[in-house]
């Protein structure tokens, strides 16, 4: 089954049997036999066992974890935990960002691609000035290579009382121009910072920096210190090493995370190597299905830009996978949920390939769930794990049909959508449907391409107001994502740190599986 998997072509047209000219990522799973692995593609953590043990607590059954700072694999996991937990294996991955020509962050599943450095001053020792601290460890800047001896230096100062200033010295490093080829700008000596946040780009000139930062602890806080390196080089050229250093050659890949940029932004990227696997559609830290403004904006509601540029994007007639992740937040929604064969009958190496060969093909669907709470109303685990699935998605003599299983007596209702280059096509309030896939008179499929979307749902919202039907047909994800019972005024952080996503407790499962699309 593996071998099949791994052999699968990257751009295929079907037989009649199976969806003639459609790729369909779901034609290889036997979908009676193979089984769903909750895995994360973007999400921070899992670096001490407490951290772990919450995850397992959630049900996840795939670590891939994507620290940065530096950005390096949390990988492989730590033998006792594994032995303690024999059903969780794990993938390397990490977020590599700071290029020097685009802003995006990208996660590089199944990569053993390591990029970075990174080290911070203690908020005790961030607590009396003045603040001397040596950086170690770092190479020296070098023309030939310059990204590895350019570093980043943070500093967070916040007034307390009246118009203070700080005064930073470094030594064993020049200010350098990140944006122009990092220019030297020369030495830092007694440079005046007021409050605020502060980016200083230094050119390392020996193996470590020595720092020194006076203030007066009365009238100011230091909250940040930190020396930190990310890529700094284009694009494309950390892509391909992260390529060259896959784990295994047929699975995993990038993912373009949290995108509220331009569609142009995006596509350079797709076109590059068909290992970019697609773009992030839910990310529970930028405003769920996403805004175009950049970090908890939500003044623009209802929040849809991930969304809508990947349906923008499929248009295109590209294939992109939709990822669905947490990020940062812990106790948030947002998984992807893999299809692979049964996992006891396969040896730690196999569940591994297994897994990123999933996320490779497309085998895999999005899974934004309710949040389980207790009697009291707080969120408790499994938070948002859900049973909810595709339990079908077949192509046979031109028609499509779906199932899905697994919702839970909270939420017997369910509604299936199908989505095409032109919209929601056709919404069917049913366990199963079916969509014909017409052809014009040459013969050609007329849709470039269909996804699915399926909602497990409660017989009322708002305690005790119905929620039929007719009455959810009308929302748009944004607005279902958002539909709930109470709200939470403590408790863990399970959606944002900003309010307005923070205290409703959803109560609709939501799954999205990935694009069949035209070829």
């Amino acid at each position: 089954m593996l071998a099949t998997l791994a052999t699968m072509p990257a751009s295929a047209s079907w037989s009649a049997t199976a969806g003639r000219d459609l790729e369909n990522p779901y034609a290889a799973v036997d979908w009676d036999g193979w089984e769903c692995l909750h895995s994360m593609s973007h999400q921070h953590q899992g670096q001490t066992d407490a951290s772990r043990d919450g995850f397992v607590d959630m049900g996840y059954g795939h670590f891939a974890f994507s620290n940065y700072y530096p950005s390096a694999p949390t990988y492989p996991l730590p033998q006792d935990y594994a032995a303690k937990h024999p059903h969780l294996f794990a993938a390397p991955n990490a977020e590599h960002h700071s290029y020097t020509d685009t802003g995006l962050h990208a996660n590089a599943l199944g990569s053993l691609l390591a990029t970075g450095y990174g080290s911070h001053v203690s908020m005790k020792k961030c607590a009396t000035s003045p603040i001397s601290h040596r950086f170690e460890g770092l190479n020296v800047f070098d023309d030939q290579r310059p990204w590895l001896g350019v570093y980043r230096l943070d500093v967070s100062l916040v007034a307390k009382t009246g118009k203070p200033t700080a005064r930073l010295s470094v030594e064993g490093a020049n200010e350098c121009d990140f944006r122009k080829a990092f220019a030297d700008k020369g030495a830092i000596h007694d440079l005046e910072l007021p409050p605020g946040s502060h980016t200083l780009y230094l050119r390392s000139t020996e193996p470590s920096i020595g720092t020194k930062l006076m203030f007066d602890a009365e009238s100011m806080d230091v909250t940040q210190f930190r020396l930190m390196q990310g890529t700094n080089r284009p694009w494309r050229g950390v892509f391909r090493e992260a390529f060259e250093k896959l784990q295994y050659a047929d699975g995993g890949g990038m993912t373009l995370n949290h995108p509220t940029g331009k569609m142009s932004d995006y596509l350079p990227m797709l076109d590059f190597d068909p290992r970019v696997l697609g773009i992030e559609v839910w990310n529970q830290l930028t405003s769920g299905f996403g805004s175009s403004r950049g970090f908890y904006d939500h003044s623009g509601e209802p929040n849809l830009h991930f969304y809508q540029l990947w349906d923008d994007i499929l248009r295109t007639g590209r294939r992109c996978w939709g990822f669905f992740v947490k990020d940062h937040n812990t106790y948030g929604r947002g998984r992807n949920v893999l299809l692979v064969p049964k996992l006891a009958e396969l040896s730690a190496p196999e569940r591994e390939a297994a897994a990123l060969c999933a996320y490779r093909q497309g085998t895999f669907f999005g899974s934004v769930a309710s949040l389980a709470t207790s009697e009291a109303g707080e969120v408790i685990a499994p938070f948002d794990r859900s049973d909810f699935r595709f339990s079908r998605i077949v192509v046979q003599d031109d028609t499509l049909r779906v199932a899905v299983s697994g919702n839970d007596t909270k939420r017997p209702r369910v509604q299936i959508r199908f989505v095409t280059n032109q919209g929601i096509a056709s919404i069917v309030d049913a366990s199963s449907a079916e969509f014909q896939l017409k052809r014009d008179a040459s013969g050609q499929l007329v849709v470039q391409f269909i996804r699915v979307e399926a909602f497990a749902y409660p017989e009322t919202h708002l305690q005790g107001e119905p929620l039929t039907a007719e009455r959810l047909r009308g929302l748009t994800v944004h607005d279902i994502s958002l539909l709930h019972d109470q709200k939470a005024l403590r408790g863990p952080a399970f959606a944002s740190t900003v309010p307005a996503l923070r205290t409703p407790i959803p109560i609709v499962d939501m799954i999205f599986s990935q694009p069949l699309r035209r070829v």
